[in-house]
């Protein structure tokens, strides 16, 4: 569903949840009346309502200390509690769904791009310690009154993006994130001094842990089209003034769109991965952003970001896959399969996506789909009891007869035993 960008409060905001969320949200409003306690609703939720768009996670804020409330809560309604003390924020988790529920707070940064210290505070100061205009509003939950201190529905309706004081992205660089991922997600643009406040907080980015530079992408690479908002990152400056190349914006298109088109196919057994699903997604969006750019690049993403074993591995392996001359992709099966043996599934699954050789493609996906699977029906043990000593002669006939198979020079078990009745004749 495109957002529509025109705030509306038709229909009111309770009619617009599921039946989960309408439970959680009468749950959550009558326990803070019972309680008095001043709660609302912020962030995502009021701004998707706002345009129209499906609502996702709830996030509430509440005049109160969030983990003894939620504590209490939870004692009420049942569920489950994850609490946050640093921050003295708490997640309820209830009829399915994962709730944050924070203490309203204003925030103070020590030095740039760290987390910031947190102090009780009312719900406005809460709203003005916010990134946007468009996520510092809030929904008060006993009346459904909207608190719109900063103008975030007129920049809803203009589609604007507007940072909130000159010091936001040098107090939080990932907010450049954040502001490519809804301007991609919703057509905005950032207002002019929103640009400006931008620029000045490039310097930056190289001290944001690489956790928090992971957490932002990964949400981009989760958005229907990530190329935009990666595109513009890139025209900010946002990657070189971490010193790293992206592909440019016609050739990240090109990637995106061939990963969406494969991936909707079912062409690969994404099942044989064995890996969640998710993971295997954002391997694939790593790998458009780092395949065939250089070792360098490579090298500086893997240093930075704290990837699964798995998905660093294939990033790692696939800069030797991408340099693989396609002029070695020519011959025999057996001679690609031994060239591409040593790569992880996850690895060959990016070369396939995003190499420019054809040939190169096909042999990745053979590889993984047909030829690993590949062995002689002989074994050791056939060796052993064919008088033949253990050692090294054992994995080089087992090779033998397997290159055989991949190469259409047998095609039975009864042709597979005369090639090597053959092969030990040769020996004698």
């Amino acid at each position: 569903m495109q957002p529509t960008g025109q705030p509306t409060r038709q229909p009111t905001f309770a009619a617009s949840l599921a039946s989960e969320q309408h439970e959680v949200f009468d749950a959550v409003r009558a326990f803070a009346q019972r309680e008095g306690v001043n709660a609302y609703l912020v962030g995502g939720a009021v701004r998707d309502w706002l345009m129209g768009l499906p609502i996702g996670d709830l996030d509430f804020v509440v005049e109160a200390d969030a983990i003894a409330f939620t504590q209490a809560l939870q004692r009420h309604y049942s569920g489950a509690l994850q609490a946050y003390d640093k921050f003295r924020t708490a997640t309820w988790l209830s009829h399915g769904l994962h709730n944050d529920i924070a203490t309203a707070r204003s925030e103070t940064y020590a030095h740039p791009a760290v987390l910031p210290s947190v102090t009780p505070a009312g719900i406005t100061q809460d709203l003005l310690r916010r990134d946007f205009t468009i996520n510092a509003i809030a929904l008060r939950l006993y009346d459904e009154t909207l608190l719109d201190p900063l103008g975030g529905q007129a920049d809803l309706h203009n589609r604007l993006l507007r940072a909130l004081h000159a010091r936001s992205f040098i107090d939080d660089p990932t907010r450049m994130l954040r502001a490519a991922r809804y301007a991609a997600r919703f057509g905005f643009t950032l207002d002019a001094q929103t640009r400006q406040w931008l620029e000045a907080g490039l310097p930056y980015v190289k001290d944001l842990s690489g956790e928090r530079v992971k957490y932002d992408i990964e949400l981009i690479l989760d958005i229907p089209r990530p190329e935009d908002a990666l595109s513009l990152l890139n025209e900010w400056g946002m990657f070189q003034s971490i010193g790293i190349v992206v592909p440019a914006r016609e050739q990240l298109q090109q990637r995106y769109a061939r990963a969406r088109e494969q991936i909707q196919s079912g062409a690969w057994d994404m099942a044989s991965l064995r890996l969640p699903a998710q993971q295997i997604i954002r391997a694939i969006g790593w790998g458009a952003l780092i395949y065939n750019l250089g070792q360098m690049s490579a090298s500086r993403w893997v240093d930075l970001i704290p990837f699964p074993a798995e998905v660093r591995d294939a990033l790692v392996s696939r800069g030797v896959l991408s340099t693989l001359s396609p002029a070695l992709f020519g011959g025999r099966p057996s001679a690609h399969s031994a060239l591409l043996g040593v790569f992880s599934g996850l690895a060959l699954l990016i070369g396939w996506l995003f190499d420019a050789d054809d040939r190169k493609r096909r042999a990745m996906y053979d590889e993984w789909h047909t030829w690993r699977a590949v062995q002689p029906v002989t074994s050791g043990d056939d060796l052993r009891n064919r008088g033949l000593p253990p050692g090294p002669r054992y994995r080089q006939l087992l090779a033998r007869l397997r290159d055989a198979w991949l190469d259409g020079e047998v095609h039975s078990p009864d042709e597979e035993h005369a090639l090597l009745d053959r092969l030990l004749q040769q020996e004698q």
